[in-house]
């Protein structure tokens, strides 16, 4: 019985190393913007934003609290940008409707360099449950 709590001890410790060890920092989108520069290269994660508008031609709008920044499909998985024209485009909803309840979730991804106007690109979605 002793090594069955033991086991499962190690489990909950790893699993719980794992899961800080992401590499995620957790940020605004303000703060990614003010600080874009220092930040390049390291990988954010932003948590409560609302994507909207999205389209696989012109991107869309991420926006939480803190600030509303353009969102380019650039390097997106296929599966992210499918995701985001279904449920977070703008094709088909009628003005004043509800923003569907799929476009909350959380944006992952690498600060790119600084160079001209701040788009975040190259980003994992992950819906809110």
């Amino acid at each position: 019985m002793r090594m069955r709590w033991v086991i499962v001890a190690v489990l909950m410790a790893v699993g719980g190393t794992a899961h800080a060890q992401d590499g995620a920092q957790m940020m605004t989108l303000a703060e990614v913007r003010q600080r874009r520069a220092e930040l390049a290269g390291l990988f954010i994660r932003v948590e409560n934003v609302t994507v909207s508008g999205f389209t696989m031609a012109r991107g869309g709008l991420a926006r939480d609290a803190s600030a509303t920044i353009r969102l380019d499909d650039t390097g997106m998985p296929q599966d992210t940008i499918s995701y985001l024209e279904r449920h977070c485009g703008s094709g088909g909803a009628k003005p004043g409707a509800p923003r569907p309840a799929g476009c909350r979730g959380a944006l992952e991804f690498t600060v790119a360099p600084a160079q001209g106007t701040f788009a975040i690109s190259d980003a994992q979605f992950i819906p809110q449950n």
